[in-house]
């Protein structure tokens, strides 16, 4: 794959780097905007991302963090105490201008979704409920929880994943999200018994490959519809 460290450009003219990862084709290709886990754009997630463009997608990985500890970072406390000095509305700002930079990129089609990891699950929620984007897919998301009386607002397909074993996002509140999701007419909560956290992404303890499969191609489906 054609990936590449790229950077981005806020609407107040801030400026923040990401990579980018593409078909090697040439051709118009519908975009993916992946919200890492708390541990940024190491070479995990633009191993993922790289797998995403090879299935057609153009893929932006930008530096989410970038207001507040910037860079990939292997070390837990660094990537929980930027994750807590996260600011959500700010975030779902940046969010919002991503998505545009990837929408407006001459080789992406117009149509964006959005993929999450972990920390990443919150912001496809938020972003299938306030932005105008064409699906969205979460492996262990979490926090979606908080934004569960947003759910409503979600017209395009989306699809979570969760680990029935996971302590991070515990059963009581995948039952909430299915409940809340049952609601919808284009929506997918998958559930995988006995499997933790991080079950789709192979360099962390916790990945399980049959769950990995299983949620990639429920993913890659609604990302496949757009």
């Amino acid at each position: 794959m054609a990936g590449q460290i790229i950077e981005y450009s806020t609407r107040n003219n801030e400026t923040f780097s990401g990579y980018l990862s593409k078909p090697n084709e040439e051709g118009s290709f519908p975009g993916i905007l992946l919200i890492t886990a708390i541990f940024g754009v190491d070479d995990e997630m633009k191993e993922l991302a790289d797998a995403w463009a090879n299935d057609g997608f153009i893929v932006s990985v930008p530096d989410i963090f970038w207001r507040q500890v910037p860079g990939p970072t292997a070390d837990i406390e660094v990537a929980k105490g930027r994750m807590n000095d996260f600011d959500p509305d700010q975030g779902m700002r940046d969010i919002e201008d991503l998505i545009a930079n990837l929408r407006n990129n001459k080789e992406c089609n117009g149509k964006v979704g959005v993929l999450g990891f972990c920390f990443g699950g919150r912001y496809v929620h938020l972003s299938a409920a306030r932005l105008d984007i064409n699906g969205g897919a979460s492996f262990h998301g979490a926090f979606i929880g908080k934004h569960l009386d947003e759910t409503s607002n979600i017209k395009c397909p989306v699809s979570h994943h969760f680990g029935g074993d996971d302590p991070v996002v515990p059963m009581e509140e995948v039952n909430a999200i299915r409940e809340a999701y049952g609601k919808l007419s284009n929506s997918d909560i998958g559930v995988y018994s006995g499997v933790g956290h991080n079950f789709g992404m192979p360099y962390k303890q916790g990945y399980d490959a049959n769950a990995a499969r299983v949620s990639r191609a429920a993913a890659l489906k609604v990302f496949r519809s757009m």
